[in-house]
């Protein structure tokens, strides 16, 4: 394992397949909440915590890319309204690599439904819904940088919870049950209209 300390707010952590193996995690662990891969993840905080003095002491995300064939990345970034400038500096900056992907995991379709209707309206936004395991995956891209995203994080770790997982892992083992505008097209079948 290595840490890559990006910024003050963000750290990558390379980890190997073989790594994985070593500790008896599996990829399909990866993607859910256990106490295999929860131990893990804390394992990953105190080594960086060691290394570069990257201290989790606030709210944060996690997202899980897959390197190469060998090898996933963990990105984990705090979660602060300061944070605005600097990743849109960050995003014009790196193109490559950059985490556009949010997954978020919620135990029954209410509360998808609860969460999503509170949603700010992003121009850009992607969404997908699955269903894996008899829970619900709500998958969001191009959600922006700015304060509309951290209030619809705020909104979404209400309802659900962040996960490290991605669309491209559940459209695989999981079933689709909206492919594409999933935020738009449930709002539009089960939100009441607005009264005005």
């Amino acid at each position: 394992m290595r840490v890559q300390k990006v910024n003050e707010h963000t750290i990558r952590i390379f980890i190997s397949l073989t790594e994985l193996t070593d500790r008896d995690i599996t990829m399909a662990d990866l993607f859910q909440r256990s106490a295999k891969t929860e131990q893990l993840f804390w394992e990953l905080i105190s080594q960086a915590r060691e290394e570069v003095e990257f201290n989790l002491d606030q709210p944060f995300w996690i997202q899980a890319t897959v390197a190469s064939n060998e090898e996933f990345v963990i990105t984990i970034m705090k979660q602060d309204e300061q944070l605005d400038g600097l990743n849109k500096e960050k995003t014009r900056k790196s193109t490559k690599g950059r985490v556009t992907e949010l997954v978020y995991v919620f135990a029954d379709f209410e509360d998808v439904l609860a969460a999503v209707g509170r949603l700010p309206e992003f121009n850009q936004l992607r969404s997908g819904l699955f269903l894996y395991d008899t829970e619900y995956y709500l998958v969001l891209n191009r959600m922006g940088s700015g304060k509309k995203r951290l209030l619809a994080e705020a909104i979404l770790d209400e309802y659900g919870e962040i996960v490290a997982t991605t669309g491209a892992f559940l459209s695989e083992h999981g079933k689709v049950i909206i492919p594409v505008k999933a935020v738009q097209t449930l709002n539009a079948s089960f939100q009441k209209p607005s009264q005005s």
